[in-house]
């Protein structure tokens, strides 16, 4: 007779459910033995439990998923917060099982024990305590059929004991799949203000990723530009005409305040600052709560497939405005000698364009970037020319430290592609310790590390309101020489010169790579103050 344990991990392997990312303990000993004992899901053992979470988000923001993390009691299912509110706030699907003392020890004083359900329904779609081990299929299903159909994180938190009783009867179902929502909003009024727009642009957040074609034929259909979001920029070459850089504290496309119509496809929320309420606003999403109230937008929710095909159908008379495609197409162009003559830059210390200009030269076409948080990112949203490369970033929780467990998740669920972590000095500090879950498992990431020495984001919004900056210096190891310790590659870039042999020589290996490039703390040139 099989324990619990054991019929959880019976109906993962049915549905799918090939990795889980944890950090064994007490309570959820009976489930890493069970895991032990099999070889269809592989356990991946992180170093710490945030390091599982955001691993287990990363396998899911490139698959579709659900990730699966695990942790015990206590300090353990603490730790998880942090990726599972990332995944909670950008819509990933995740199955977070945690441990908990005995079922006979629930709502005591005992050691390690908290009411994980309070803590959790902040941040998940839906969380459950097991307490008797017939419920197991009828839960675990459940949440596995929310995370999937709702997009979201759901818990589950089983009492030790539990873990290690049998369960009579039981049956593995097959998961049911929700069908996506039809069309809700105004459609006909976004329709009539498509028709009516001469000065068009598109900016498309993550949501418009799988219907890229659509997107850009609707585009192309109203004769409009196309400006990525942070998280969607694989959506459209940087080689098409179309195509207008990012938007953010390092670079607004000029022609932006020229347009008489945007067209937001998906949430973006870090771009919805630098758009101007002037500018009438459409806006097409899968879930009514990511839509941007703030920009007074026309809302249009519900299957985005189903939504543009309607809109490309309603639009077969429109005809793009001349004069508005040259406006299009010399601002593609001037972006594109901006980022030119970032390549060629040689001052000491290295200019972090300078870097992002020369990986649009390096990168494989195919690769997945994992892009933490920090003042490095604003220079990868500004210069970054995309090709097919799928870029995977926090859009709404910005945890400093994600880039790293996420670009491992990754890599775990690609692993033929090149997966490339741009980092920061200050967020690698605080997961840097994931490099011996690269090395453990032979996951050859190339970690680039953007070294400024410090929280020159802080400190720049520190300056710009007139604050005398403090507490943003950084001391940082050698991080080339620590990941040498944990028996990665470390390499470490200083002068210009040395950038692009060294740049290249560390994504061509086939290893866990800390490439530590020293860079200047130039400020982006719209947190002046």
């Amino acid at each position: 007779m099989k324990n619990v344990a054991e019929v959880i991990l019976e109906a993962l392997v049915a549905w799918g459910v090939q990795n889980i990312y944890g950090v064994t303990g007490d309570a959820v000993l009976s489930l890493v033995d069970a895991l032990g004992k099999q070889d269809k899901i592989k356990y991946f053992s992180t170093a710490t439990e945030q390091g599982a979470a955001f691993m287990a988000n990363g396998e899911a923001r490139v698959t579709g998923k659900p990730g699966v993390c695990l942790a015990t009691e206590g300090p353990g299912a603490l730790n998880l917060v942090n990726g599972v509110a990332d995944a909670y706030r950008d819509g990933i699907p995740l199955l977070v099982i945690t441990g908990q003392v005995d079922s006979g020890k629930l709502f005591t004083h005992t050691k390690q024990y908290f009411d994980q359900q309070q803590l959790f329904g902040l941040i998940t779609g839906s969380t459950s305590l097991l307490t008797r081990p017939e419920s197991v299929m009828g839960t675990l299903q459940a949440a596995m059929e929310k995370a999937l159909g709702d997009q979201v994180p759901c818990h589950l938190s089983i009492p030790k004991d539990i873990f290690s009783s049998p369960v009579e009867k039981y049956h593995v179902e097959p998961l049911h799949q929700t069908k996506p929502p039809g069309i809700n909003g105004e459609l006909g009024k976004a329709l009539q203000r498509l028709e009516r727009s001469q000065r068009p642009l598109l900016i498309t957040g993550r949501a418009a990723l799988p219907f890229q074609g659509q997107v850009v034929e609707l585009a192309r259909r109203i004769g409009a530009g196309i400006i990525p979001a942070q998280g969607a920029k694989g959506l459209i070459s940087g080689n098409s005409e179309l195509f207008l850089g990012g938007l953010g504290e390092a670079h607004i496309p000029p022609i932006l305040l020229e347009a008489d119509l945007l067209l937001l496809i998906g949430a973006s929320p870090y771009e919805h600052q630098y758009i101007s309420l002037n500018i009438p606003l459409i806006q097409l999403d899968t879930r009514p709560q990511n839509i941007a109230h703030e920009l007074q937008p026309l809302a249009v929710t519900g299957d985005l497939a189903e939504i543009l095909q309607e809109l490309l159908t309603g639009l077969t008379g429109k005809k793009p405005e001349t004069s508005w495609l040259t406006k299009i197409r010399q601002s593609h162009e001037d972006y594109l000698d901006m980022i030119c003559q970032d390549a060629v830059l040689m001052e000491e210390p290295i200019p972090p364009q300078r870097v992002i200009a020369l990986l649009n030269e390096l990168l494989p076409t195919d690769a997945i970037i994992a892009v933490d948080t920090g003042e490095f990112m604003h220079w990868f949203d500004r210069g970054f020319i995309p090709q097919n490369q799928q870029v995977i970033i926090s859009d709404y929780w910005r945890c400093m430290g994600g880039g790293l467990p996420l670009g491992l998740g990754a890599k775990v669920a690609n692993n033929a592609k090149k997966v490339v972590v741009v980092t920061g000095d200050g967020g690698f500090l605080m997961t840097m310790q994931e490099i011996i879950t690269a090395v453990r498992y032979r996951l050859p990431i190339t970690v680039i590390v953007f070294n400024n020495r410090g929280y020159l984001l802080e400190k720049h919004r520190m300056e710009k309101l007139q604050m005398k900056p403090h507490g943003v210096e950084d001391v940082v190891p050698d991080f080339a020489a620590l990941a040498q310790s944990c028996y990665a590659v470390g390499m470490k870039v200083e002068k210009p010169e040395m950038l692009p042999e060294m740049l290249g020589a560390a994504l061509a290996l086939d290893n866990p790579v800390v490439l530590d490039i020293q860079v200047s703390g130039r400020k982006p040139m719209f947190l002046k103050g």
